[in-house]
């Protein structure tokens, strides 16, 4: 079974929140700083974002095959305590990215 693995980078902000991380809409992880977590998946597409409070990370869409596994880290950005992205781009302040 295809399986994604997700971390938390050790980012600087939010040490004693975690971050949500969704696959395909539903919640499957809330991570404290450095935690990994992995959460099996059927194959195909599916779609990965990340949320800290009201910001977000913009979606990762990702493909799976047969028992493949990838990982995805989030992590909060530094631009994330800037006015833009805290109320004009709340969309903006978290990175999400395959690695």
């Amino acid at each position: 079974m295809p399986r994604i693995a997700v971390r938390r980078a050790l980012d600087a902000g939010g040490l004693l929140r975690r971050i949500k991380v969704e696959i395909d809409g539903q919640v499957v992880a809330r991570l404290k700083r450095g935690a990994v977590q992995s959460v099996d998946v059927a194959p195909g597409r599916h779609v990965v974002r990340a949320h800290l409070d009201w910001q977000s990370s913009a979606p990762v869409e990702v493909h799976l095959a047969g028992t493949e596994t990838i990982a995805v880290e989030a992590a909060i950005a530094e631009r994330s305590m800037t006015f833009t992205a805290t109320f004009l781009r709340p969309e903006s302040g978290l990175d999400l990215q395959v690695v």
